[in-house]
């Protein structure tokens, strides 16, 4: 789960994805490659992926990123779900989406200039002061076989166990989910979707609105409890996830536009990508409390009218995403790609 999955949440993600962890040894960096589960479930276990496909077709809002959002007597706003990455598939917006940013006055992200060196240092300098954990221990907290099968995974990323144990499990968690992949393509356009979002939007001359803080994202993260992270450590470790494949996955279903199957993922199979059911105190923490902030701060906006809201497509699916706050609060929420 962890960085990829933070990529549909946070602003913050491409600083995590291009950091290595605290204190790591700088080596050269393996080849990296990748496998959509969700296209090796249906090829290997077709039954299987039936019925989680007929699961995640009932996935309220789970299909889609762009939504009009409209009432009567009012200006139209539109509401997308981006991926905080620099990979090209989070940059393919479309015309659709294009279109719809041109006819907005005012753009409102989690974190406008998240990739901009002064943000990205508030960022690093709030993670570094929310990553320690005083008194150590966090290792002590796992049983022991997992212990040192964790600690072999952090010892590959260059992070001995003596200083792996004084990070908070979050932290390592995180840590153990960065894909060997990120930071790897020199060559490829190093600015982000949301920074993308950002620069159209000043090049119209749209007045840019911040839903967040840089302390209320690193929050977010810190407020993950040990015991929803030690269990992302013990999945990783004990089930040996590949990051990569992780990566993968969520790429392929944000480019197909069904951010809400990761939300249908529940049980055995998919334990420790995201099982819905066993993380859901890392929802309610990381997405659904959010939600909740952030439309208090959207809902002068979709007042006014000619809005553009972009926000991590994880925030739009489900009964407590966006798409249906918005529709609660009286607005009529139309997919339109």
């Amino acid at each position: 789960m962890g960085v990829a999955i933070v990529a549909l949440g946070l602003s913050v993600a491409p600083v995590l994805a291009s950091e290595p962890p605290a204190n790591a040894r700088m080596d050269a960096p393996p080849p990296c490659a990748g496998v959509d589960l969700v296209q090796a479930l249906q090829a290997n276990d077709p039954a299987g992926f039936e019925t989680f496909e007929s699961a995640a077709r009932g996935v309220a809002n789970g299909q889609g990123l762009l939504w009009r959002v409209d009432r009567a007597g009012g200006r139209v706003s539109y509401l997308f779900g981006t991926m905080h990455s620099s990979e090209a598939g989070a940059k393919d917006f479309g015309a659709l989406v294009t279109k719809a940013l041109a006819r907005s006055q005012v753009v409102a992200m989690e974190l406008p200039g998240a990739s901009t060196r002064r943000v990205a240092q508030q960022l690093r300098r709030l993670v570094a002061d929310r990553s320690f954990r005083p008194g150590g221990g966090s290792l002590e907290l796992l049983p022991a076989g997992t212990r040192a099968r964790v600690e072999r995974r952090i010892a590959a990323l260059g992070v001995s166990a003596a200083i792996a144990d004084q990070m908070q499990p979050w932290y390592l968690a995180l840590a153990l989910s960065r894909s060997r992949c990120a930071g790897q393509d020199g060559a490829a356009d190093p600015e982000t979707a949301d920074a993308r979002i950002e620069r159209l939007a000043q090049e119209q001359g749209s007045r840019i609105v911040a839903l967040e803080t840089p302390a209320e994202q690193v929050a977010a993260l810190a407020s993950v409890p040990d015991a929803v992270a030690l269990r992302m450590l013990q999945d990783a470790a004990d089930k040996n996830l590949r990051p990569e494949d992780v990566e993968s996955t969520i790429s392929a279903l944000y480019r197909s536009r069904r951010i809400g199957y990761l939300l249908a993922m529940r049980g055995p199979a998919w334990a420790g990508l995201f099982d819905a059911d066993g993380y859901a105190d890392f929802l309610s923490a990381f997405i659904t409390r959010r939600n909740a902030a952030m439309l208090d701060r959207a809902k002068p906006l979709l007042e006014q009218g000619a809005a553009f809201l972009a926000v991590g497509a994880l925030h739009l699916p489900g009964p407590q995403g966006l798409v249906e706050l918005v529709r609660r609060s009286g607005y009529r929420v139309t997919r339109i790609w």
